[in-house]
């Protein structure tokens, strides 16, 4: 179960989609910096070679979050 400091709000959680969506040869996003960066630290996004890419840890938190509404 999440703890209380890895619960994301629906904004951030609307920023690790744009992310995750992206095609690889995609342009890159624009998701707000603070968001990016709680990303990163919570393990969902990673800054790979000048890209945000998401982890699977950020996979996993959008397919739970998936299953939470349904």
């Amino acid at each position: 179960m999440a703890s209380e400091t890895e619960i994301l709000t629906d904004e951030e959680c609307a920023s690790l989609l744009l992310v995750g969506n992206v095609p690889v040869n995609g342009r890159a996003p624009l998701i707000p910096a603070a968001h990016r960066d709680r990303l990163i630290a919570l393990g969902y996004v990673v800054h790979l070679t000048g890209r945000l890419r998401m982890t699977t840890q950020g996979r996993v938190r959008i397919y739970a979050k998936q299953l939470a509404r349904s």
